[in-house]
């Protein structure tokens, strides 16, 4: 970004007034009060804000009246935008208009200068004599740091920080000081540990005493606790001996209440006794209705059957309802006779067909598979196992043949040569021998004679092993080659034998499923044929046994039914024997017998209108009394009773069970928390000996804290006499409060050192981070400002140091105070130049460099020149320059 022109219309003693910036360099020069720093903080106002009330003498705010504020006129990537900024709330209103007329706010500004802002700007891109001075109003130490972190951002403000914190620091201790805080309690520190020694030797006896005291309290708190504990548990114990009496009264009741069958509602009995008044009442009516139709049939003579029918009519006609039904019943039972016989001849069959006397599940299609599955791998396995067991024979028989062939050429190679060549070739030897031994007892010239021995025996041990070689022998060479066919057929053998542990294994395997299988389904008794190839007739088997349960079922309620239809009559078995009459014929005989009485009941009807009015009201009771019967049998069964004498007896039990009940709630309101203690005893000797220790215990400490507080009495008198005046205390209770006033002093003198080293570290590597770059620039433009007299700068963590042309080093603190500025400027410009690749913003130099001679001035504006090629340069200064590049504006007081 550079700036093409500046437009003013009211700032401090400009107004109305217009410049033109070259893109390049743009110097103004002029004298005192020109308008050179002006104008350089009217740049700076319309970039970032003027100065607010806070600071007024930082506004130049013009006296002639003009409107405050003005514009420049920016050119950023080709673009131009003209920047107005005039009076308003927090630093001024700002209007960015683009070169197509539109308009945006300060947002649209601060995008396009980020990532550079007001305090960045100031801190790098613009500096004037000021901040030259203010380097060297620092010590040696803080110079060399504010150096080190002049490429940081908002290093200046840091390091004040750091400053004072430093200053904190000292304020609380110096290493020879005498009157800072921390060196006086260190010092009064001392003076109290000196005092406590001294008091600490003169009370040997009594601490020892002290600590006596202290174990003998001790001991004393224990043996307390341990008594009340003690006895608490005596007590406790007590407590359970006295409700023992009524624990056991608890036992009896809770064990006869557990025998007790559950007792019945006082509702049952109330709803019987009032089925039962019903009766009774039903029962005298029916009898008042009995003799009015007795007084209506006075002159005829009834007969026994009739007069019983008469009476038992609703019961009659309420089994007589039912015919239907049975004979549809009998006939019914009928057909399931003859299908579950037709199942059972079926079932038969099947068993004897496949081997199996009940039942058993079929497979399931996917156990049916691996079945078949299983028996074809087995059946291949088996023939594998069988074809490498002849061949495993075989190949055994032909090894036994060549170990046989092998003895024998062994043999044959160990028979001994014949007795006679034996004895030539040891003849032999002897006479090379005994040559031998004669040419060495002979004089030296004929020691000859003893190496032809020597000779001579040797070649014929040669002779000898030429014979023995092997190579020649055809035996050894037949011997040779059997050896190497019997290894061949062993390696086979062992190849089969393993090949067919394998197999055996796997068959194993195999073998063992289908075992597993097997015993699944309860298939043990099945062979396998049975099992892989019909397994439909397993199925047919299961369904029949299966049909034959449920026929049987069917056929039994249909015969329970039938017996309990029949059962009905047994109110008239004087009349309807029918105990051992087959179901038809005992059908026929009840509807006979119904039927003729009927016929004479109609007759009588017909024939009296009185007995059949009586009669029909004798039927009406005779129903309700049914009903009533048979509700008096619901309830008895609902309640699983089988009489009125056995309800009563139930009653008596329930009410004997309610008074045992009520003395079990009065017990265990009386024995309330005790009982989940008196459950832990199985009898009243065991609780009464374990009180008896308890109580012995209980005595025996008493005896011991008794003992152990009449000697702590005595050894706080002994302490009382050697009891001093506290001085030993005092002073380690000021010893303590000492040591912990010296700890918060150092804590705080620790945290303000080491909040300033954090923050000159972390300001330095903040630095570092471009400072290989920036160290490269800033040589080079050092060598310029100072006409190659320095050419090279050297960081160490702690100083700056640079080289001069003869090798010289020399630390800041050495430098002039125009070469210190010419290093500083250096190093700014370097990392002004360093971060230009982020954004590239004027670089704007007010008077900054009074303190250098003419020639460094030219090389400043070397340099400046040379900076100007790739980010626009504004200098204002009070000399007049002459330039070989870019403008001069001259400026006029």
């Amino acid at each position: 970004m550079r700036i093409e022109a500046v437009d003013i219309f009211g700032f401090g003693k400009w107004y109305d007034q217009h410049f033109d910036f070259d893109p390049q360099l743009q110097v103004f020069q002029g004298a005192n009060e020109a308008g050179k720093s002006t104008l350089s903080a009217f740049i700076d106002g319309v970039l970032f804000g003027f100065a607010t009330k806070k600071k007024p003498y930082a506004q130049y705010i013009p006296k002639t009246g003009h409107s405050y504020g003005g514009q420049l006129t920016l050119v950023q990537a080709g673009q131009r935008y003209v920047v107005k900024r005039v009076a308003g709330r927090a630093g001024g209103d700002v209007t960015v208009t683009t070169a197509d007329g539109q308009q945006h706010d300060e947002a649209f500004l601060q995008q396009l200068l980020a990532p550079i802002d007001g305090q960045l700007f100031r801190q790098i891109f613009r500096f004037g004599q000021q901040d030259l001075m203010a380097i060297f109003q620092l010590q040696q130490a803080d110079l060399s740091r504010h150096l080190l972190t002049v490429g940081a951002a908002g290093s200046q403000d840091w390091l004040n920080l750091a400053q004072k914190y430093r200053r904190e620091a000292a304020r609380l201790y110096k290493p020879r000081g005498r009157v800072w805080p921390l060196n006086q309690a260190l010092s009064q520190l001392d003076d109290l540990n000196a005092k406590l020694a001294d008091a600490q030797a003169t009370l040997p006896a009594y601490l020892a005493q002290q600590q006596k005291v202290q174990r003998q309290q001790a001991a004393v708190a224990t043996l307390g606790q341990q008594l009340n504990a003690e006895r608490d548990l005596v007590n406790q114990l007590s407590q359970l001996v006295a409700a023992w009496p009524n624990y056991q009264a608890w036992q009896e009741v809770s064990q006869q209440l557990a025998q007790q069958p559950a007792s019945l509602a006082p509702q049952v009995y109330q709803d019987y006794q009032a089925l039962q008044q019903k009766r009774s009442s039903k029962n005298a009516e029916l009898q008042q209705l009995a003799a009015k139709l007795n007084a209506t049939t006075d002159e005829q003579q009834l007969a026994p059957a009739f007069l019983f029918y008469q009476q038992h009519q609703a019961e009659f006609d309420a089994q007589i309802a039912q015919v239907a039904d049975i004979q549809a019943a009998v006939q019914v039972s009928a057909q399931l006779q003859q299908q579950s016989q037709a199942l059972q001849q079926e079932s038969q069959q099947l068993q004897q067909s496949l081997g199996v006397t009940t039942a058993v599940q079929p497979l399931s299609e996917l156990d049916l598979t691996q079945a078949r599955n299983n028996q074809q791998q087995r059946q291949k396995l088996q023939v594998q196992a069988q074809q490498q067991q002849q061949a495993l024979q075989q190949q055994q028989a032909q090894s036994q043949q060549l170990e046989q062939q092998v003895v024998q050429l062994e043999n044959q190679l160990q028979q001994p040569t014949s007795r006679s060549q034996r004895q030539h070739k040891q003849s032999n030897y002897l006479i090379w021998g005994v040559v031998a031994v004669i040419g060495l007892l002979l004089p030296s010239w004929a020691k000859l004679i003893g190496l032809v021995g020597l000779a001579g025996g040797a070649w014929q041990f040669y002779r000898q092993q030429q014979t023995m070689t092997p190579s020649t022998d055809p035996v050894q060479q037949q011997w040779q080659q059997a050896l190497a066919e019997l290894d061949q057929q062993q390696a086979q053998i062992a190849a089969l034998t393993q090949q067919q542990t394998t197999t055996q294994a796997n068959l194993a395997a195999y073998t063992a499923a289908w075992e597993s299988l097997k015993t699944r389904y309860a298939y043990d008794a099945l062979s396998d044929d049975v099992i892989l190839n019909h397994q439909h007739d397993l199925q047919r088997l299961l369904a029949c046994q299966q049909q034959i349960s449920q026929v049987k079922q069917r056929q039994s309620a249909t015969d329970q039914q039938i017996q309990q239809w029949l059962a009905g009559f047994d109110f008239a078995r004087d009349w309807l024997p029918l105990a051992n009459a087959e179901p038809a014929a005992a059908i026929e005989q009840v509807t006979t017998f119904v039927t003729n009485q009927q016929q004479q009941l109609a007759t009588l009807r017909d024939g009296n209108q009185n007995y059949a009015y009586y009669q029909q009201q004798t039927t009406r009771v005779q129903q309700e009394l049914a009903t009533l019967d048979q509700a008096l049998h619901d309830l008895l069964a609902q309640h699983h009773l089988v009489s009125e004498h056995e309800l009563k007896q139930r009653h008596q039990a329930d009410q004997a069970q309610n008074q045992l009940l009520e003395r079990q709630q009065v017990l265990h309101s009386q024995l309330d928390a005790l009982l989940p203690a008196l459950k832990k005893y199985p009898d009243q000797a065991v609780l009464q000996t374990e009180l008896h220790t308890r109580q012995a215990e209980l005595q025996q400490q008493q005896a011991q804290l008794d003992t152990a507080q009449r000697q702590l009495t005595t050894d706080q008198t002994e302490l009382t006499q050697l009891a001093s005046d506290g001085s030993y205390r005092v002073l380690r209770q000021q010893v303590a409060q000492q040591e912990a006033e010296i700890t918060e002093l150092t804590q705080r003198w620790l945290s303000y050192q080491l909040a300033a080293q954090w923050i000159e570290q972390t300001l330095s590597q903040a630095s570092q981070q471009r400072l290989p770059a920036m160290l490269t620039l800033a040589e080079q433009y050092f060598a310029i400002l100072t006409q190659q007299r320095y050419v090279k700068i050297k960081l160490t963590p702690d100083q700056i140091t640079v080289v001069r042309q003869d090798r010289q080093q020399f630390a800041v603190g050495e430098l002039s105070q125009g070469t210190a500025e010419q290093l500083y400027v250096a190093l700014r410009l370097a990392f002004a130049q360093t971060i230009s690749d982020v954004q590239q913003i004027p670089l704007v130099i007010d008077d900054s460099f009074v303190n250098f001679d003419a020639p460094r001035q030219q090389q400043v504006l070397t340099l400046l020149t040379e900076l100007s090629r790739t980010n626009q340069v504004i200098y204002f200064t009070a000399r007049t320059v002459q330039v070989t590049s870019g403008q001069v504006t001259q400026l006029q007081a």
